[in-house]
């Protein structure tokens, strides 16, 4: 695997693009349950939101990790979206997004932290902009 350092601002918008749609799947998927308790028949559904929650959780909590470390600073002049959207989007999706704990209930608590996690990784560059840096 690439470091993140090293990524091209395409690699970089492929990985925000992923962890971006990656939620809001969760987010539709969890969007009919919070009208309704899920039945026994859907409990597997709940396991699976479960799982995609914790692995995107980690995922991007271990990004945030690898930038807050002093090595993987960029300065050089072609830095301006790792510096500028990227790290500080992965940092504060981490903090304060995915607040949930994982075996918690499906329900609004649960749901929030999805949305603030979102919100976190489009606050300084939204999806429609990540994706026309990865089209390039």
């Amino acid at each position: 695997m690439t470091e993140i350092k090293k990524m091209t601002d395409q690699e970089l918008a492929a990985r925000m693009v992923g962890y971006i749609e990656r939620i809001q799947k969760l987010m539709d998927d969890i969007s009919p349950m919070l009208q309704k308790m899920p039945s026994r028949d859907e409990s597997y559904k709940v396991d699976l939101i479960r799982d995609e929650y914790i692995r995107l959780k980690q995922e991007i909590k271990d990004d945030a990790h690898y930038l807050d470390l002093g090595r993987n600073e960029r300065d050089d002049p072609g830095a301006g979206i790792y510096n500028g959207f990227f790290d500080p989007s992965i940092r504060e999706a981490s903090a304060e997004g995915f607040m949930a704990p994982s075996n918690s209930r499906i329900d609004y608590k649960f749901y929030d932290s999805l949305a603030t996690a979102k919100y976190k990784l489009t606050k300084y560059y939204d999806l429609t902009e990540w994706k026309g840096l990865l089209e390039g």
